[in-house]
């Protein structure tokens, strides 16, 4: 079987090779400065990153059984194809959420204490003269109420921060929360759960606004020149998401025009970003290049469960986070 990795991740392509190399698999990295397609047509398994698994690469890819992606992401992967051509397509659930949730909580602190102009002013020698702000008492509003959302919940509440959830399913949200408040071992973390019909409401509210939602057709755009308009003009917004899940232009408008406040992404439209992209002219907006979910730990387990997959497809098994099942 050969395996092809499609992806940046650091520290993934030295786990996955080694572990998939003795158990018999050939395993090649995929070089992005050459053609993708011809390296790809031979692959009985894709793992891809931020790779566009689209119609083309599914028909020159004749071999190919399974696209497994790094993280929990599946937006840039043409499901309905894959499945009609009987690929399964599996993803890494529930395991950096904590790696992103910690990322969350620095990208507000930073914004909080306008660590980006401080930096530009130690950087030529002056005197720093940067006032930052403290998270205690500020309102949060997290949009997507999953596992990160809730890990991010449970630390900004240490802060001292008033939580708001926008959600999906809000009355099992509520629920959980209410069996949470019951169990002393637990922390009480949100202190308001709305349905999505509410989420301009919320955003009037919010003092630092932090997307954790999947990209669907539901919520591509999600945050438009609408929503910026209702946001306090002292208001931060933060994406570890996906890009698209925000107005790219209704962004930059309200950031150059003072709008909001500022806004950090892990996350960018196009990948790796553009360092000539007007956003990132900006002294009101700070990206990271989509490291949030990437740490050691979290890595280690993504391609333990990687590997897991891939050894149950060459046994002819489903893998245990297949988001498709093939037509037979």
């Amino acid at each position: 079987m050969i395996v092809k990795i499609l992806s940046y991740a650091v520290g993934l392509q030295d786990f996955l090779t080694a572990k998939l190399k003795g158990k018999g698999f050939t395993v090649e990295t995929v070089d992005y400065s050459q053609e993708l397609l011809p390296q790809l047509k031979d692959a009985d398994v894709i793992i891809n990153g931020l790779g566009i698994i689209d119609r083309s690469l599914i028909e020159s890819s004749s071999k190919l059984k399974l696209v497994h992606q790094v993280g929990i992401g599946i937006d840039n992967v043409d499901i309905g194809y894959c499945t009609s051509k009987s690929i399964l397509v599996a993803n890494v659930p529930s395991i950096n959420y904590i790696a992103v949730a910690d990322h969350t909580i620095f990208l507000m602190i930073y914004l909080a204490k306008n660590m980006k102009n401080a930096g530009s002013s130690l950087m030529k020698r002056r005197v720093v003269n940067i006032l930052g702000s403290e998270l205690r008492g500020k309102t949060l509003l997290i949009i997507g109420l999953g596992a990160t959302g809730l890990e991010v919940a449970k630390r900004a509440k240490s802060f001292g921060m008033h939580i708001i959830a926008v959600t999906k399913h809000p009355a099992s949200k509520k629920k959980e929360n209410a069996l949470r408040q019951g169990n002393e071992d637990e922390v009480v973390v949100i202190d308001d759960i709305k349905g999505l019909e509410d989420l301009q409401e919320a955003i009037s509210k919010a003092d630092y606004i932090s997307v954790h939602t999947p990209l669907t057709k539901e919520t591509l755009g999600m945050i438009g020149m609408d929503e910026f308009s209702l946001m306090k003009s002292s208001a931060y917004l933060i994406n570890v998401a996906r890009a698209a899940i925000v107005d790219g232009d209704a962004l930059y408008t309200s950031l150059a025009s003072r709008k909001i406040a500022g806004a950090a992404f892990d996350v960018f439209w196009e990948e790796p970003a553009d360092p000539n992209d007007k956003l990132l002219k900006l002294d009101n907006f700070v990206l990271t290049p989509h490291i949030a979910g990437w740490t050691s730990e979290s890595v280690e387990e993504s391609a333990r469960l990687i590997a897991t997959n891939i050894e149950r497809i060459s046994q002819g098994e489903i893998p245990l986070t297949a988001v498709t099942i093939p037509k037979n």
